[in-house]
């Protein structure tokens, strides 16, 4: 029931992909099949028929056509291929396997067949038998994203899950199914945390280790008063675990108790003082109460330790804007905003310091950027 559940998402997305693929498919190697019939005229009618009803979308009448044709011609294993892709545009996927599996059967150089078999299979949540044509599939045509796609998400309902992620990371990042191959990825990878979660809590229940993990989990599900407390349990056992107060930090963080969060982050800072996140959190924190001084330490720090962070190069500009010294403002907020375009509070924030250092050109552009920036999120 699990392995079913984990899959009704994959194909609701992309059922409708698949068939416009398929229709694809019926298109191309369909006109190969009209040029290479060597047969009477009424036999190529049967073909021409097939081919008229799935340009009009009319999969039942191609249905029709193709069973004709292959009662004459049996052995024809690219037209059992097309009645099955038929079958499988008609959403009858228990009629579309039979015909599929024949084509392989005559041919099984037919990769279609045998992927579009293991597609069906899978949605009707056949996982087991969906995998040996996935894997035959994804062997013929290891360069078709499709096909690493429904095998890595097939061995999720599986719950084969590291296999899983080793498929789904296979997916070409410019493909039709890139992005919703990364939502099943991260689900993966979430899997894989899990089982070594489980695996580490049965070995040894009170290793530090095992509440980490599932201090990780429950911050994965949104659980965020167990991740705290699985934390601080593992911080009993190692009260040196690196990540573990910068873990806590950032849960009070989102839910805005920066008191709380500040704390956990000068922990983090007493074993670990290289921890530019924290530095930046502590900073923006301290501007926030005035302090610009004690804000303009914590965040020279974080930006020394990571010069590439754009949010570090905005809030020591914020800073140095706080304390009056717009000028050391300005490099560190194009910065921000030439790593970060479209971030609207750093493009507010160099206008208000081009205006303050005579620059009013400059900062009706950074004005005009933002008038853009709040069109367009509007749409």
């Amino acid at each position: 029931m699990r392995a079913s559940v984990a899959l009704t998402g994959v194909e609701s997305v992309f059922s409708q992909r698949c068939e416009l693929a398929c229709w694809f498919l019926v298109a191309v190697t369909l006109v190969a099949a009209l040029f290479s019939v060597q047969a009477k005229g009424a036999e190529r009618d049967w073909l021409a028929e097939a081919k008229a009803a799935e340009q009009a979308r009319d999969f039942g009448r191609a249905v029709e056509s193709y069973m004709s044709y292959l009662s004459e011609h049996p052995d024809r294993a690219d037209v059992w291929q097309r009645l099955g892709l038929a079958y499988y545009l008609d959403n009858r996927l228990d009629k579309a396997v039979p015909a599929l599996e024949r084509a392989s059967q005559l041919d099984a150089s037919l990769w279609a067949a045998e992927l579009f078999l293991g597609i069906s299979e899978s949605r009707m949540g056949q996982f087991a038998s969906a995998q040996v044509p996935l894997e035959r599939a994804v062997a013929a045509k290891p360069d078709v994203p499709e096909g690493h796609f429904w095998l890595g998400s097939n061995l999720m309902a599986l719950g084969r899950h590291e296999e899983a992620t080793a498929e789904l990371e296979k997916v070409a990042p410019g493909s039709s199914v890139a992005m919703d191959a990364d939502y099943q990825l991260a689900r993966g990878y979430r899997r894989v945390a899990e089982d070594y979660y489980k695996r580490i809590e049965k070995s040894d229940t009170n290793s530090y280790r095992a509440h980490q993990l599932a201090a990780e989990a429950f911050v994965w599900h949104g659980e965020y008063q167990n991740a705290i407390l699985e934390y601080r349990k593992a911080l009993e056992l190692k009260p040196g675990l690196e990540g573990a107060h910068s873990g806590i930090a950032e849960m009070y963080w989102e839910q805005k108790q920066y008191e709380q969060a500040a704390q956990e982050y000068e922990a983090e800072l007493r074993n670990y003082p290289l921890d530019d996140q924290a530095h930046l959190r502590i900073g923006e924190y301290r501007l926030a109460q005035g302090r610009i001084q004690d804000a303009l330490s914590e965040l020279a720090v974080a930006h020394q330790l990571n010069t590439t962070a754009w949010e570090a190069c905005r809030a020591l500009g914020q800073a140095w804007m706080a304390s009056g010294d717009p000028a050391r403002a300005q490099d560190l907020l194009e910065t921000a905003v030439q790593k970060n375009p479209s971030d609207a509070l750093s493009h507010k924030l160099l206008a208000e310091v081009y205006r303050a250092t005579g620059q009013p050109e400059l900062a009706e552009r950074e004005q005009d950027t933002l008038r853009k920036l709040a069109a367009a999120e509007c749409n």
